[in-house]
């Protein structure tokens, strides 16, 4: 179960900050100061999910 929750849990996180960094058109700064992290930590985790900018975020 414990591991189900975990996938869960870094799922919903993968979708929200793909949605906020959309949402502050892809300004890692403001993102990461929405979210109340550090901006190398939002960086860690777009690299954790694999989140990259494509030219449909353009």
């Amino acid at each position: 179960m414990l591991t189900r929750l975990h996938a869960f849990r870094d799922e919903v996180e993968k979708i929200f900050i793909e949605f906020m960094l959309h949402k502050n058109g892809w300004n890692v700064s403001r993102t990461a100061q929405e979210l109340d992290i550090q901006r190398s930590h939002l960086y860690n985790k777009m690299e954790r999910y694999a989140i990259r900018k494509t030219a449909d975020d353009e």
